[in-house]
């Protein structure tokens, strides 16, 4: 490890890079004792990688370095939001699978049992020999002209090559009083979750509420209803949107995620969100009172609080300090397609806004995308070479207890004109989008189960009528077809209007071999329609608060 001070400043501007590192530093004083004296490095490394050592991002990129330059002196050294947070490797969606976390790949795919190999793998061969971790220190400040980085026990080192791959920010439940904060957990790292899946198992909690309705909200409530059951443990789940997933999916898949829940013993709260959280009148039994905003305001006692959400701010901090520029859309640091912020300085993983010859200016943040990214930029540093990152990345998330294995790939967006394909396992009425097991169920709708027999299949978003982006249920298999279908820019030229009233789109129903059975097709503009119901949304609603 690297945060011997001693052992730093006997081996100062040692290794092959020193003349042509010295000449950038001036140590003639101009006579001027008004300017700061010139600082000189007390080492100079090839490469160094400012990120959080154990970040995918950093350890992709470690295994290139490390194979395409095996005697250059790297240095692997946190900024300090990473330096603060310890606590290991970002939490993704996908990663419940089983009976324990995907510590390690932070991934469904890769830590399940043969199920896939969709996404890689990170190396598990030793650092090299040359390979520094610093472990004491952070870095203050990053001098992108000089290739200079200050860290904060004062010293200073120099490098031919930077990658900043900083991650995300925490995202924090607003309006929690300090003294609260020890009830609220805000979901970023895997250690986050084992902490509240332990009180969950051992029944020091009795009642959580887990905020967020996207991919990861769902995962963690099916999860912790799993692992709390023999401790009668209630979960709750409470989100601003009309169903689970409904800002990234159909309303009729949104609707048969909400019913998948509701059938788990989860507590579903659309259409309610978290106004302020204070201390309870009944302190005896609960530790939290939440305010939460429906249809009409209500109040909620329950031990902990878990805030689950499925897209993070940008770490941009010393990105935007050093001068980099920053996508003010994304918020991320703006890149080329080599990953190039500016000349030898690269940036990957969650951090980088980079350009998309198909999709345009993105940010992404999965495990697939700093895998690729990293290895990417890593080889761009190394052989000086101008490779365009062209992977389209994917977003995984395994549904845990609910066993769904959803990938998506591209822009998705409820907003969008979007193109269902999907086999059910009964009897499907696409007017009332309510399957049933049987034709003798179909005689009472009153019994008969939502559209939550889907087996698999795949929903196609569409923008000007071209593929931008694909949601794969059970499908993994198809992954790279779907990917290839959408670098291709397919634009279906028509629409089929049946009988029934529904649009098929023949275009995208061949576009790929799918393999499904019987398949139900349903188009939707904009956000189409949702399963009907016997109840109204403020009966639903009164019903819950």
């Amino acid at each position: 490890m690297w945060g011997d001070k001693d052992s730093m400043q006997a081996n100062s501007l040692a290794g092959p890079l020193e003349d042509v590192r010295l000449s950038r530093f001036n140590t003639t004083h101009s006579g001027n004792f008004s300017e700061p004296l010139p600082v000189i490095p007390t080492k100079i490394f090839k490469y160094i990688i400012i990120a959080h050592p154990k970040a995918v991002v950093a350890q992709s990129a470690l295994a290139v370095l490390t194979q395409n330059d095996p005697e250059a002196e790297i240095l692997v050294v946190s900024d300090r939001y990473n330096f603060d947070d310890q606590q290991g490797s970002r939490l993704y969606s996908g990663t419940f699978v089983g009976k324990e976390t995907g510590r390690q790949m932070i991934t469904s795919f890769t830590a399940s049992s043969g199920k896939s190999d969709l996404l890689p793998k990170l190396s598990s061969q030793p650092l090299g020999k040359n390979v520094e971790i610093c472990t004491t220190a952070h870095v203050v400040s990053l001098d992108v002209e000089n290739k200079v980085v200050t860290l904060s026990d004062g010293r200073v080192v120099s490098f031919g090559k930077c990658l900043l791959a900083t991650g995300c920010k925490e995202a924090k439940l607003p309006g929690v009083p300090d003294h609260l904060k020890k009830h609220v957990t805000n979901l970023r790292k895997v250690k986050d979750f084992e902490r509240v899946q332990k009180m969950v198992r051992n029944g020091e909690v009795k009642k959580i509420v887990v905020v967020g309705g996207g991919f990861l909200g769902c995962e963690v409530a099916s999860k912790l209803k799993t692992e709390g059951s023999s401790k009668q443990v209630e979960i709750i789940h409470a989100y601003v949107e009309p169903g689970a997933l409904y800002r990234y999916v159909p309303v009729y898949f949104s609707d048969y995620m909400t019913e998948l829940l509701r059938a788990m013993g989860v507590q579903e709260r659309p259409y309610h969100m978290v106004l302020q959280i204070c201390e309870p009148v009944d302190k005896k039994h609960f530790n939290l009172n939440l305010v939460l905003q429906g249809f009409e305001k209500t109040q909620l006692d329950c031990d902990h609080v878990v805030f689950a959400p499925t897209h993070l701010e940008g770490n941009v901090e010393l990105a935007e300090a050093s001068g980099l520029e920053i996508d003010s859309k994304s918020k991320g640091v703006m890149v080329n397609s080599e990953m190039l912020a500016r000349t030898d300085i690269y940036v990957a993983g969650d951090t980088a806004s980079y350009p998309d010859q198909v999709l345009g200016r993105r940010r992404m943040q999965s495990y697939d995308h700093s895998f690729y990214s990293g290895a990417l930029a890593a080889r761009n540093m190394s052989l000086n070479g101008r490779e365009a990152y062209n992977h389209l990345s994917v977003v995984s998330s395994h549904g845990g207890p609910l066993g769904l294995d959803v990938v998506v790939l591209g822009d998705i967006d409820s907003t969008m004109e979007m193109y269902s394909i999907a086999q059910t396992s009964g009897r499907f009425d696409p007017n009332g989008l309510v399957a049933q097991e049987s034709d003798t169920d179909a005689k009472n709708k009153d019994d008969a189960k939502p559209w939550g027999l889907w087996e698999k299949g795949i929903v196609y978003y569409l923008r000007d009528r071209r593929v931008v982006g694909a949601m794969l249920l059970n499908l993994n298999e198809r992954t790279d077809d779907v990917r290839n279908l959408i670098r291709s820019g397919l634009r279906y030229q028509h629409r089929m209007s049946e009988d029934s009233g529904s649009q098929r789109i023949l275009e995208l129903e061949d576009a790929i071999e799918l393999g499904l059975e019987s398949p139900i097709c349903r188009h939707s503009s904009a956000r189409g329609q949702g399963i009907m119901r016997n109840s109204s949304n403020k009966e639903r609603m009164g019903n819950q608060a």
